[in-house]
């Protein structure tokens, strides 16, 4: 469908060369500069059908700020800003940005802060022509009505930014809007026209609907757009795009949206998602499909609307398979994977088995051609072949039969949507040689196991889905998103930082906005009572050094610091702050310490800080050190040689007084496990099983009673290594230090790497605190997340 948009009016000055980066699908970080005068550069990256464009405008300079998006979920709703004339260059030249997103988040002000001291006007008050009496700074600010998504940016620039305006989305002909129902309250927001809906994701809190997340199609790709907050565990329900369209949106609304139910072309109907109090609401037009969403959301959905656009011409469904009939599902129903991929050829369906014995796989051109699954259904066995058989033979994974399916790695191409490669994991930890190439894309098919396959293939696979019967979960427990009131004192986006929690605060230091270059070294708090942040006071020994690949914990009411680096690779020592007093205290000189190093892992127990392995300045470690702090001093504990080879990035978790070492990278992303016992003084390698994530690094981690909690990390890294985002994850998962088992949880934040996180307590739960971190996009996250733990 074709993007519609509307351009509004450029604010600034007449001066300069005009620009109009014009239509893209969205923002996904704008980077600004200034002078001593006003903005001087601005930078932004957008979307354009899955690849970066980068537009630039005005001179570079050093001094510059950066607001990065949680693209594609999050998007600009609003620009605003200050403008003045200049006496010296005779135009008015803009003087400050900033930013406001569907997501209720503002930006920091870009440029330069205004100045109580000069008088204020509205936009249209002055001409920009002519040179006013009194030099005014004038406030501007562009907003789609509805919350529309900024699209491009046109303005004037010569060696600074003398103008600058927004396109946003708007709907006309032939789209048909259905006005919000519900209340005002909340940011607006309004996600725009796709070629269809392909899922649709709802959660509640209490009575009300707060939480909704939509999958747009446009073209083969794939578009979320989330809004809300998180509470109780979402529901979704799936269309099948491009052969199925949603046809009827109902919901209720008392107040606010209290319900949601979905009618389909082929006349499916949904679950009412929420509780269907209040007064009725229906969005249809016969002939039409739903095509967008806009509404309002605080920590509930406000209000609703929706965009519809005209059936295209009928699209022929594939011709169907023949195929033996599936045999019935297990007792316990196994969930369908969502098949992901290109949206090529015919659908097949093997329905679902008691196991999955053989897999033989087929390549042709970096793609993959053949799929030949070998099932078990009650002690016989069934094949199902998909695809196009190749001379060059195939290759074959051979299941035991005391072991099965948990998890498929599967990689696709970006423009083909081609199958290019898929390796799988069985839960006793087997993994198979990986069959083809890697690609652009990537994504997991887990959470138990796997007892059959779906797609669609032609002469090569083009999707591939799957069966997943899942057991009783041993964890159970949910994510929230913590709200953040008051942003003026909030650290900002970044990544490579540390948190640790003292009581209800939450202390943050350290980082990085741009790879390889440290923010600050202000230690900031965050009051989990009012939801706040501040920056704490810094007395005696202040670090004088800002950070990135930093460490910290908490003992008591005392932070201990240690490492992370500079852009020049300098590094710090080893500090402690005491929250009591707000004083700092150098420990140990860089140079009187374990070795300097950068991302590296830390832990504590009551009384010892360790301190494992990370990245000095020519190699990778290995070396576990512990400091007492009663007897103030630093230990080098075994090590246990080439059993455990030096990495950065890794877990380390103190569980039940043994340490734990959970992963990392080494040069490569690694999947092992290690555990050193302070009484036997030995380590042992630990052999685990289960729903075994695939090797990462740089993720998050908790610990809860005998469980070590993981989530995100970074599962590829980056052809320019730190520079670069890497393939990030979204997974968690949990290991049972006893059993050995892992257990895939709950997904509950975006794809992301590199963040801070702690163990934490909130609300009479203990689980797993991160915030911020790397984005996909190579942007930087502001966002704090919780997974707590119901039951252990």
């Amino acid at each position: 469908m074709a993007t519609m948009s509307e351009k509004l009016e450029a604010a600034g000055g007449d001066k300069g060369n005009p620009f109009d980066d014009g239509i893209f699908d969205g923002v996904k970080r704008i980077i600004v500069g200034k002078s001593l005068l006003s903005v001087s550069y601005i930078k932004i990256e957008y979307d354009k059908d899955g690849d970066t464009e980068s537009k630039e405008h005005g001179q570079f300079t050093r001094k510059h700020k950066e607001f990065a998006l949680d693209y594609p979920d999050e998007y600009i709703t609003a620009v605003g800003g200050t403008h003045q004339f200049d006496i010296k260059h005779k135009t008015t030249l803009i003087r400050s940005l900033f930013f406001k997103t569907s997501r209720g988040r503002t930006s920091d002000t870009l440029g330069h802060k205004k100045n109580p001291m000069i008088p204020s006007l509205v936009s249209s008050a002055i001409s920009s022509a002519v040179a006013p009496v009194v030099s005014y700074e004038t406030d501007f600010m562009f907003e789609s009505k509805n919350g529309g998504k900024l699209l491009g940016f046109h303005g004037r620039a010569g060696p600074l930014l003398n103008a600058i305006g927004p396109h946003f989305f708007a709907f006309n002909y032939p789209l048909t809007h259905f006005n919000l129902e519900g209340g005002n309250e909340g940011n607006a927001w309004d996600d725009g026209a796709f070629d269809g809906v392909r899922k649709v994701v709802v959660g509640r809190r209490g009575k009300f609907v707060s939480y909704v997340r939509f999958e747009y199609a446009k073209g083969e790709r794939t578009v979320p757009h989330s809004h809300g907050e998180r509470d109780e565990a979402p529901k979704e329900f799936v269309v099948g795009y491009p052969h199925e369209h949603i046809t009827l949106v109902e919901g209720t609304i008392d107040g606010k949206l209290t319900s949601l139910k979905f009618t389909t072309s082929k006349g499916r109907t949904s679950p009412a998602f929420g509780n269907e109090d209040g007064s009725k609401f229906a969005f249809e037009k016969t002939g039409f499909k739903l095509v967008g969403f806009c509404g309002r959301s605080s920590n509930v959905i406000n209000a609703l609307g929706a965009h519809f656009a005209p059936f295209p011409a009928p699209v022929p469904a594939p011709a169907p398979v023949p195929a033996p009939a599936p045999a019935p599902a297990p007792a316990s129903s196994p969930n369908k994977r969502e098949a992901l991929g290109g949206k090529g050829g015919e659908t097949f369906d093997d329905g679902s088995f008691d196991n999955v014995r053989k897999i033989y796989v087929g390549q042709v051109d970096s793609n993959v051609a053949y799929l030949k699954f070998e099932y078990e259904k009650d002690g016989k066995r069934e094949m199902r072949e998909h695809g196009k058989k190749t001379g060059s033979g195939t290759e074959v994974f051979e299941v035991h039969k005391d072991d099965y399916i948990t998890s498929v790695k599967v990689y696709y191409g970006r423009h083909t949507g081609v199958i290019t490669s898929v390796t799988f994991k069985t839960f006793k930890g087997i993994t198979s040689p990986s069959f083809g190439k890697t690609s652009s894309n990537m994504f997991f098919l887990e959470g138990g196991k796997i007892t059959g396959f779906y797609g669609s293939s032609g002469d090569v696979i083009h999707s591939l889905g799957a069966y997943v019967s899942r057991s009783t979960r041993m964890l159970r427990g949910k994510w929230i998103q913590v709200k953040q009131i008051g942003k003026d004192l909030e650290p900002g986006p970044r990544c490579s930082h540390a948190i640790a929690m003292v009581g209800d605060k939450m202390y943050s230091f350290g980082g990085e906005l741009t790879p390889n270059f440290s923010i600050d070294k202000d230690m900031y708090v965050f009051d989990f009572n009012t939801r706040a942040w501040s920056i704490a006071p810094q007395n005696g020994d202040v670090p004088e050094l800002a950070c990135l690949g930093v460490c910290m914990v908490a003992i008591g009411t005392t932070l201990y610091v240690f490492g992370g680096r500079d852009s020049n690779r300098n590094y710090n020592g080893f500090y402690s702050y005491d929250t009591v007093k707000s004083e700092w205290k150098l420990i140990t000189p860089v140079d009187k310490g374990p070795t300097p190093r950068s991302f590296f892992s830390m832990a504590a127990d009551s009384e010892n800080v360790y301190v494992f392995g990370g990245v000095s300045k020519t190699v990778r470690l290995n070396s576990l050190h512990a400091y007492n702090i009663v007897d103030q001093k630093w230990t080098e504990l075994p090590n246990p040689g080439e059993s455990r080879v030096p990495r950065g990035g890794a877990g380390l978790a103190v569980v039940q007084g043994k340490i734990w070492v959970v992963y990392g990278f080494c040069g490569d992303e690694m999947d092992d496990v290690h555990c050193f016992d302070p009484v036997e003084s030995n380590w042992t390698k630990v052999e685990t099983s289960g729903e075994k994530p695939w090797p990462r690094s740089v993720f998050a981690l908790a610990v809860v009673g005998k469980y070590i909690i993981i989530s995100g990390g970074e599962i590829e890294m980056d052809p320019q290594a730190h520079l670069g985002p890497g393939k990030l994850d979204s997974g968690a998962f949990e290991l049972d230090t006893e059993s050995l088992l892992w257990e895939k949880l709950e997904e509950g934040h975006s794809p992301r790497g590199w963040c801070a996180s702690t163990t934490a307590s909130l609300d009479g739960k203990q689980g797993l605190l991160m915030y911020g971190g790397k984005a996909p996009t190579n942007g930087r996250y502001d966002d704090i997340f919780f997974y707590g733990v119901d039951s252990a």
